[in-house]
């Protein structure tokens, strides 16, 4: 049986415990120009001695003035805002005109001449990229991913953000070139991350269209041309993947699409792009900024995330207006039903 402890013995053995404040000791003769012994380095009087003791720290003992608030620093979501576009702005990636694969299947064939002339992008309000960015960093991840199973495996199954060449290009026209997410050597199959949300995620999922519907049209022929790009390698190639990475909470909201390879459909979008340099040429758009309307342009929900989109005018060298054709068809319709 345990003896009890009274409660004046705990009371005394706590007390016991209690670490009592060691008083500041007085400063020395020699460290004090008189004979105050409240005189310190730093004058004469106690708050002079107080600040030696404490380094500068006061408490407002020696003044009857209140303590000065500290300054309220500014938002840091408003500071990284500006830092997150202006570090976007300073990529390569950012300032580059040479299209890739990922730009090569854009709808829009006067967003895609619009890059190959240079035309100046509309200015940003300093906002941020931010679905872009977190696609960039998700992208190390699985990178650093793949690269960790290949050691798991002791052999290099995946091929990592390889440099491809797509196409070598034309006299005076410069090769496509791209770099693939990963390509999956024991099932021959490209694959090719997408961080997305909800809705892309519900759309991809949906069994009641044809496959190669079911993803956006730029995504699939991306796919293709790295696959081209691969075969062009000296591999070969069977399948393109694209693996739709939630941005939920969820890995497992996660989904994938995934078609036999056609080369036919990266031949394609080869083929257009020459084309367009072709018509880019023959319009003389640089010295002739009337003839970009001649430039076939596809109106769309895409517009608005053109970066050459601006309101108003025709298209020329200052940007496009967007899918105003698209809005006025629309109010027509409404008007006549």
């Amino acid at each position: 049986m345990t003896a009890s402890v009274s409660d004046t013995a705990l009371a005394a053995l706590i007390d016991s415990l209690r670490v009592t404040p060691a008083e500041p000791a007085a400063p020395s003769r020699a460290d004090r120009p008189c004979d105050d012994p409240f005189c310190g380095p730093g004058g004469c009087g106690w708050a002079a001695t107080e600040h030696s003791l404490t380094g500068g720290l006061t408490t407002g003992r020696s003044s009857s003035a209140p303590a000065a608030v500290p300054v309220l620093p500014p938002s840091t979501v408003a500071e990284m805002r500006d830092v997150l576009a202006n570090l976007d702005a300073s990529r390569p990636r950012s300032r580059q005109t040479a299209l890739g694969p990922s730009e090569l299947g854009t709808p829009c064939q006067r967003q895609i001449a619009m890059k190959l002339a240079g035309i100046p992008r509309q200015p940003e309000d300093k906002r941020p990229p931010w679905a872009p960015m977190q696609g960039t960093a998700v992208h190390g991840l699985m990178e650093e991913a793949l690269r960790f199973h290949n050691q798991q495996l002791g052999r290099e199954r995946w091929l990592i953000e390889e440099e491809l060449v797509v196409d070598p290009g034309l006299p005076g026209v410069d090769p496509i070139r791209g770099h693939g997410d990963a390509f999956d050597t024991d099932y021959a199959t490209v694959v090719d991350w997408k961080h997305v949300g909800v809705t892309t995620l519900r759309q991809v999922k949906r069994k009641t269209i044809p496959n190669e519907q079911l993803v956006k049209p730029e995504y699939r022929i991306q796919a293709h041309l790295y696959g081209l790009g691969h075969e062009r390698a000296g591999r070969d190639v069977d399948w393109v993947r694209l693996v739709f990475l939630a941005r939920s909470h969820d890995y497992s909201d996660s989904t994938e699409w995934t078609e036999r390879y056609n080369p036919d459909i990266a031949y394609e979008a080869i083929a257009r792009y020459y084309g367009t340099i072709d018509l880019l040429t023959a319009l003389d758009v640089a010295n002739n900024p009337g003839m970009w309307s001649g430039v076939p342009a596809e109106p769309g929900k895409s517009c608005d995330w053109c970066p050459f989109r601006r309101v108003g005018g025709p298209a020329d060298q200052t940007g496009c207006p967007g899918n105003t054709q698209t809005k006025i068809d629309k109010q027509v319709s409404g008007l006549i039903a």
